[in-house]
């Protein structure tokens, strides 16, 4: 991960205020700023919109979700599944019904159930407890950046960032 001269890591995740075709747009990007000026900022990397508060911060009440990232984070899960032990092993106990992933930032126990916006989506699982591939259906109400339990796991996860941005990689 980069750093600045002061040995910080600089943070993957940023917000952006962008010229779009001529309206001002804000943006949080899954991106650091250092590769946002080596090689720009792209759509891709944008979790999504969002219109700032009265005092120009962040308000999580605005915030939309970016398809594309979400097509992006759903390629980054299917590829998971080729090679995560821990997904292969959890579609074992569920064999012929769908695998689903909690959010890494929710910490409940092993017998509680997830809110709905906590579940990041599943996978299906083939009746030998296998994953289907390319099976990954990500929850469309699972929310980014929740005002009780934080931003997501995934946004501080170097290997997602690393998929999105292989220039990156370490």
């Amino acid at each position: 991960m980069e750093e600045t001269e002061s040995g910080e890591e600089l943070s993957l995740l940023n917000m952006y205020e962008i010229d779009d075709e001529g309206k001002s747009r804000h943006v949080v990007a899954y991106l650091d700023p250092v590769l946002a000026g080596s090689v720009g900022i792209f759509s891709g990397c944008f979790v999504g919109d969002f219109t700032p508060d009265e005092n120009g911060e962040f308000d999580v009440n605005t915030f939309v979700p970016n398809p594309e990232f979400v097509e992006s984070f759903t390629a980054f899960m299917n590829t998971q599944a080729e090679h995560s032990p821990e997904l292969n092993g959890g579609a074992q106990q569920v064999a012929g019904q769908p695998l689903y992933l909690v959010d890494p930032r929710c910490e409940i126990g092993p017998e509680e159930e997830p809110e709905p916006e906590e579940v990041l989506g599943h996978f299906m699982v083939d009746p030998q407890g296998a994953i289907v591939p390319g099976s990954f259906l990500y929850n469309p109400q699972h929310v980014w950046f929740s005002p009780q339990t934080g931003v997501s796991g995934l946004l501080v996860n170097r290997e997602f960032y690393e998929f999105l941005h292989p220039e990156a990689k370490v």
